[in-house]
């Protein structure tokens, strides 16, 4: 039972968890209805006017500090509010279904600015991308990475589709089978905010991916909290032997840096390096980035 903001929403969530289901409305709940009704509309036109951009936070290896990949962002650049943080806006743009028109906007961005960027590089950058669960599932959905990538020239191998768990979770097999599709385009799968939900290892072993990325709730802290420090030296050491590469996310300080080369972390990703950035300025960023 969840509480939704309005009564065609609470339906809307119903359907989607399939029959016999049920959603509360919380009709008291009128300023957040009002506020929701407002962000749906000006969404719509902002999906109209394409008043979004695209941030590229750069990943780094963890013992040179070479960037290796983006991850793209998403930022809302309203006419009267300046920048809307995604927090706001994306969780109603996934009740409405807003997020497909969204998601494909975001796609096709990131794999023109990523293939306009290679073409000045003489070592290239992938592009990382993270995948709604309702556009991951919706049919049609790889005509649109084929679309995007043939529309930039992108090679498909500098694509990397981020999924999260839950995902995978729901449908298994036909997940696992959409999978082993983008993979055969060359497209690498990265597992994102790996360890917060509640997945089965059996599935871990089975998904046709090729990185796990290291949710930050298990890095803050991480030279002083034991058991962060116990889940995350155990993911990277079953990620290693299963062949995948580990990501560790949310990189603050040199101490969580140093941490974390130490356990022999693949891949860092933080405000420590970089902040996202927008495109102007990841073309002006030096190969290596290299903290105070």
């Amino acid at each position: 039972m969840t509480f939704q903001t309005e009564p065609s929403l609470a339906m809307l969530d119903a359907k989607r968890q399939g029959r016999n289901t049920w959603q509360w409305y919380c009709g008291d709940a009128i300023d957040n209805v009002a506020e929701h009704v407002v962000i749906r509309r000006e969404l719509q036109e902002a999906i109209q006017a394409e008043q979004f951009e695209a941030y590229y936070q750069p990943i780094v290896d963890a013992a040179s500090g070479d960037i290796q990949s983006v991850e793209t962002l998403i930022r809302w650049r309203h006419p009267t509010k300046g920048l809307v943080s995604p927090g706001v806006f994306m969780p109603v743009a996934e009740q409405t279904g807003q997020i497909i028109a969204i998601g494909r906007w975001v796609l096709d961005r990131a794999c023109h600015d990523i293939a306009a960027l290679n073409a000045g590089r003489e070592r290239p950058l992938s592009v990382a991308v993270n995948i709604s669960p309702m556009q991951f599932r919706r049919t049609g959905f790889m005509n649109e990475v084929k679309t995007a990538l043939h529309a930039s020239s992108l090679p498909p191998a500098l694509l990397e589709l981020e999924v999260t768990e839950g995902t995978l979770m729901t449908n298994t097999e036909q997940a696992v089978a959409l999978l082993n599709e983008v993979r055969d385009l060359g497209i690498s799968v990265a597992l994102d905010d790996f360890g917060t939900g509640f997945s089965s290892l059996s599935y871990l072993r089975d998904l046709p991916i090729s990185k796990v990325k290291l949710d930050i709730v298990f890095i803050r802290g991480i030279s002083k909290n034991a058991k962060n420090a116990a889940i995350v030296q155990g993911v990277i050491t079953m990620a290693h032997h299963l062949n995948l590469a580990v990501v560790a996310e949310g990189i603050e300080t040199r101490e969580e840096h140093r941490d974390l080369q130490q356990r022999q972390c693949d891949l860092l990703q933080g405000f420590y390096f970089s902040k996202p950035l927008p495109f102007g300025m990841l073309t002006r960023l030096p190969r290596t980035l290299t903290p105070p």
